[in-house]
């Protein structure tokens, strides 16, 4: 039965307004009486018993996933002779289709290009889990921009989990034509591949203000691609050519993983400026039928677009759209001509089509000729699986491009490799350019940058790498390694430095006993810790009006609390960061509200105000030590040496995923601060 506006579900989800409706139902914003709190629900009333088992096991899955750009599933259940019903996080903003709307035409090249690396790290995390899931309906009305401008993706009613042994799923599924590829239409299984169309189709609808030609259309040699370049020459090239290369017929030909149409994009927008293209004499159309021979922009890359199209293939095309029904009147009116038409998530017409059967799997073929490579691309397209979370092989040429917006460009670390004895070293976020900054006689260790990232903080003498330093001292030096002069000395030891606005925030050893100290510049400091309180690792917030630090003593283990930058908190102790955890190295998120930590060798985020609840587990192998935030706060670098290999810097989006290794020296490197 469909949802009605204040109707109470379940007896605890009140129905409070639809926000879009489609062939298979509707999703309608909520509140949980039991939980207080805005949901979103997405009803499917088509159910039948192996249907209602098949979604009980994919919503026990989906209800698994954590991810920043992805909404929580939080409850899933089916009512008998009514429908089945996924409970989500609401997500408030606008859908990227309304902001295009709103706009009038194209949306700029960077917002996009940020909102795709966002959704393309959701994507990746998707499909690599030990059961990979596709989404199979990425289109603008399922994209919600919050208001702090994260793009996530929404709208999961036909995710399904990937099996490449199977071809079969069971009823029917949906697609939104213009968004969905060949193998949507019954020509193939859909895989990670499909998800990757779906996105360079929505990226390309966003950049252009039109829909793309139909895949169908286009296999059936009705309509042709007309490049990006000829709609929006504003776009740069090597961006066009990643989104196209995802607007492939052939999966094979599409990018073989999100991690590669990431990498794509990202090395796109470091290349050269745009070089407009010639504007042809007419305006084409993304759907246009018959485009003019010459108006293929001379400047625009070369990517072929369209291929010829076997004989044979004709029959089987034939009988994919008989296979339609309602789909084949959608074709006769010449679908949609401009994303205005485009269906949305209020109304959003799908066209069901039955799965693929085994005998109709390799009719995904829609040519034989070879794909020009494209030149922007760092990794030519395989038909391999997409890659584990976990990379534990350095990637040069990769690494560089996925450098976020607003990342510092060097990261500083330390290394045993020149004798055993610990020095400063800066690399590139690629691992490239490892260079020695410190030649100190009795070590270096625990860099710090300073907030403008022309100066260098650490400590020394160092020997090792070790939970607490006797005797050493802070020392300052210029961002190439000049000009070192000590900074804070005090009996005992100083480490662990947090340097901010604020001031320099480190841990003295006071006869034997941790303490927080925070010093205006190099000079004495004044201690901020209470007596007896064993507080250590201070980090400050990016406002630098509070610190999180780790305490031993108060919670009888390892805990991360926070304070007042003058020691004072609210209450008689402070507020707890973390609970029922060993937790320790916490780092604040800059400009954000999240805590990186370890706890039990693995790394953990939290927000700082949610005394422990909600945290997310990032990695999953290990032991990883140590976790610092990029300047931007999107992705961390941090050490491990898991599966008792080297000890080397990595690096990792602020989500867990695209797990790096950036050293593979066979000394120790650890103590890694991202340049600001």
């Amino acid at each position: 039965m469909p949802l009605q506006i204040d109707s109470l579900l379940r007896d605890r989800y009140r129905i409070t307004a639809e926000l879009g409706r489609g062939g298979m139902g509707a999703v309608c914003k909520g509140y949980d009486d039991n939980l207080g709190v805005e949901v979103a629900i997405k009803e499917n009333l088509f159910v039948s018993p192996e249907a209602e088992r098949q979604f009980k096991r994919e919503a026990s899955l989906l209800a698994t996933l954590r991810h920043p750009n992805l909404p929580r599933v939080t409850d899933h259940f089916v009512i008998p002779n009514e429908g089945q019903y996924l409970v989500m996080d609401f997500i408030a903003g606008e859908d990227a289709k309304a902001i295009l709307e709103k706009n009038g035409g194209p949306l700029p090249e960077d917002q996009v290009v940020r909102w795709a690396r966002e959704l393309l790290d959701a994507l990746h995390y998707m499909h690599t889990r030990p059961q990979p899931i596709i989404h199979r309906d990425i289109k603008p009305g399922n994209i919600k921009i919050t208001p702090e401008g994260r793009a996530v993706l929404v709208d999961f009613g036909l995710a399904k989990l990937h099996d490449p042994k199977s071809t079969t799923t069971v009823g029917a599924k949906s697609l939104t034509p213009g968004f969905a590829p060949p193998e949507q239409y019954g020509m193939g299984r859909t895989e990670p591949r499909t998800d990757i169309y779906a996105l360079g189709a929505t990226l390309y609808a966003l950049l252009t203000n039109q829909l793309p030609a139909d895949s169908l259309e286009q296999a059936m040699g009705q309509k042709k691609l007309v490049p990006l370049r000829q709609l929006n020459p504003n776009v740069s090239p090597s961006v066009a050519e990643a989104i196209e290369r995802a607007l492939e017929l052939k999966p094979e030909d599409r990018f073989a993983s999100a991690f590669d149409f990431a990498a794509a994009l990202a090395q796109a927008t470091r290349a050269a400026p745009v070089t407009p293209p010639t504007q042809p004499d007419t305006v084409a159309r993304a759907s246009e039928t018959v485009p003019r021979a010459d108006a293929t922009p001379p400047a625009a890359p070369t990517v072929q677009v369209v291929r010829p199209r076997p004989a044979w293939v004709i029959p089987v095309i034939v009988v994919a759209v008989l296979a339609l029904g309602g789909g084949a009147a959608y074709f006769a009116t010449g679908g949609f001509k401009s994303l205005g038409a485009a269906p949305t998530a209020t109304s959003a017409p799908t066209v069901a089509v039955p799965e693929a059967t085994n005998t109709s799997a390799a009719v995904v073929v829609v040519s034989t000729d070879t794909p020009a490579p494209p030149t922007d691309t760092p990794v030519p397209p395989t038909d391999t699986p997409a890659p584990p979370t976990e990379i534990p092989t350095i990637t040069p040429t990769f690494t560089p491009a996925m450098t976020p917006r607003g990342g510092g460009g060097q990261i500083a670390f330390v290394s045993e490799r020149n004798g055993g004895l610990p020095q400063i070293f800066v690399m590139n976020v690629d691992g490239t350019n490892q260079t020695r900054l410190t030649n100190q006689p009795e070590g270096a260790c625990q860099p710090e940058w300073s907030p403008d990232g022309q100066k260098l903080l650490f400590i020394s003498p160092c020997r090792r790498k070790t939970a607490e330093y006797l005797g050493a001292a802070l020392y300052s030096m210029n961002a190439d390694g000049t000009n070192v002069q000590p900074c804070v000395s005090m009996i005992g030891g100083v480490y662990d430095a947090s340097w901010s606005a604020s001031g320099i925030a480190f841990t003295f050893l006071e006869n034997g006993q941790p303490r927080i100290y925070v010093a205006g510049s190099c000079g004495s400091g004044s201690q901020i810790s209470k007596a007896q309180s064993d507080d250590s690792q201070p980090s400050w917030s990016s406002g630098g009006d509070r610190l999180v630090f780790e305490n031993t003593s108060r919670a009888g283990r390892p805990t991360i609390y926070w304070m007042f930058k003058d020691g004072t908190f609210n209450g008689s102790s402070p507020d707890q960061v973390t609970r029922d955890q060993d937790a320790v190295a916490p780092a604040w998120q800059p400009n954000g509200n999240y805590i990186a930590y370890v706890a039990n060798t693995q790394i953990w985020v939290v927000q700082w105000d949610k005394v422990g609840f909600g945290n997310q587990q990032l990695t999953s192998r290990g032991p990883n030590d140590d976790p610092k935030w990029s300047p931007d706060g999107q992705w961390l670098t941090f050490e491990s040496w898991r599966d008792a290999a080297n000890h080397d810097v990595y690096l990792m989006t602020s989500s867990g995923s695209l797990q790096t290794r950036l050293t593979d020296d066979p000394a120790a490197d650890y103590h890694p601060a991202w340049r600001p």
